[in-house]
Parts: C-alpha cells; sequence; structure tokens
C-alpha cells in the first residue's frame, strides 16, 4: 500500500504566501477602480484591433502607462510573468524565474537592496486600482485572478529594475514612488 499523505503532499499546490495575478500571455494593466467600467479588454469587434488589449500591447518597455476614459492605466509590459504588489513598498513585483515562491519572498529585500532604478515616467491615479490580465473587461473581474492594489490618490513616479539577486532567481520590479497628493 501506497502511503496517500506522502503522495497527496507532493501533488497537492502548496499555500501561496502572496496573492499573485497571471496573465494569459499578454501584459497586465493596473486601472483605477473609478475607471474599470472604461476598460475593454480584448475585443473581436474590429478585425484589424483587439481593443484595449492591443493598445496594452503596443506598450514598448517594461511599464507605460495608457489613458481609460479620464484615467490612466498602468500597463506592466515585456513579460507576461506572475505579479503581486507589496503595498508596503509600492512594488510590482514580477517573478521572471525562481525555484519557489519563498526564494521570491524572501530575495525581495535584496532585490529592493541591489536594484539599478530607471525612471519611467509617471502615472497618475485616481486611488485604488486592480491588477489584472488586460485581456479582460475592467467590468468582468469576477471572472478572473485580479489584486487590489491600495494607493493614495496622486502622481507616482515610475520606476524599473530588472534585478537578479541570486543566480536562480530573477525579478522585475516596478517602484512608484509618490510625487504629489491632491485633495
Amino acid at each position: 500500500m501506497t502511503d496517500l499523505a506522502g503522495v497527496l503532499a507532493r501533488t497537492r499546490r502548496p499555500v501561496s504566501l502572496l496573492q499573485w495575478v497571471d496573465s494569459g500571455g499578454g501584459p497586465l494593466i493596473v486601472v483605477p477602480t473609478t475607471a474599470l467600467g472604461d476598460w475593454k479588454g480584448a475585443s473581436d469587434d474590429d478585425d484589424d484591433s483587439w481593443g484595449d488589449y492591443d493598445r496594452a500591447c503596443e506598450v514598448d518597455g517594461y511599464v507605460g502607462v495608457l489613458d481609460v476614459g479620464a484615467a490612466q492605466a498602468l500597463v506592466l509590459a515585456d513579460e507576461p510573468a506572475s505579479t503581486t504588489y507589496l503595498p508596503d513598498r509600492r512594488i510590482f513585483v514580477r517573478w521572471l524565474y525562481a525555484v519557489s515562491e519563498a526564494e521570491v519572498v524572501r530575495l525581495v529585500p535584496r532585490a529592493v537592496e541591489i536594484a539599478d532604478w530607471e525612471d519611467a515616467g509617471t502615472w497618475t491615479t485616481s486611488g485604488p486600482a486592480e491588477l489584472f490580465d488586460s485581456g479582460y473587461t475592467g467590468d468582468g473581474l469576477e471572472h478572473t485572478t485580479h489584486l487590489t492594489v491600495n494607493l493614495a490618490r496622486g502622481t507616482y513616479l515610475i520606476r524599473t529594475a530588472s534585478v537578479q539577486p541570486d543566480k536562480r532567481t530573477a525579478l522585475m520590479l516596478v517602484h512608484l514612488v509618490e510625487q504629489t497628493q491632491s485633495a
């Protein structure tokens, strides 16, 4: 007779330390909650375009900003990497490769310490936002994994860094540095 507990332990998905958002292959998007209804995701209405998803795919580099209605959305581009948000540091952590999630979590402080930050523009938000796969509509998030990004209303300097804190781990960090706060 086999060791049932041992077999189940090897096949059961471990409990995650953080909430991660995955992409179906395209960029992730961070849309202020006030503009969620304006993000239409991938649309097949036009033969030449996939709607907002297509606009997100056109972002060059690691990050970019797109207009969404009267608001702005932050596009996490370049890699369809699993991504989480650390509110205490205002940093998106994009998991490029690592042995495990525990290693990613353990190495984030070192990655932040050794990061060679590059400025990547600014993003103005009306406050809290949602991180999700840009192919989905903003008003259909109950059907997909998404993560609430609690931010104050204001303008943020966007800084990025590609970091390899050890030879088995690579991360893309996107840091939001508060510039101004609106009333």
